[in-house]
């Protein structure tokens, strides 16, 4: 069933506390590969690091989300690191960063 399911063979969507428990475990973990300076957490050559020094927080996580989740989390830390800088890069040089109506933050 994919990205909505808590329990993809059951099709049981999560709950408001599955979710939450879900993007604490994310949190912890992508705190701990910032720790150790890891963007890209799919990056083949970090993987090793990555076992070594948050194979529990990413175990955690694992278990916490739906197998979807985790690939999209991960997948997506890279692009919004790279987007977070951007911004602080244009904030920092004086420039006014503007939303545009129907484009989210």
């Amino acid at each position: 069933m994919g990205l909505f399911f808590a329990d993809e063979k059951s099709g049981e969507a999560p709950n408001r506390k599955s979710r939450e428990q879900c993007w604490e475990s994310r949190d912890i973990f992508f705190k701990c590969l910032d720790n150790i300076k890891v963007i890209d957490p799919l990056d083949p050559e970090k993987g090793q690091e990555i076992k070594k020094n948050c194979g529990k927080e990413d175990q955690q996580f694992q278990k916490d989300c739906v197998a979807s989740w985790v690939k999209y989390f991960k997948q997506k830390r890279p692009f919004d690191k790279k987007k977070a800088k951007i911004l602080k890069q244009a904030k920092d040089e004086g420039a006014e960063v503007i939303q545009m109506s129907g484009y989210r933050k």
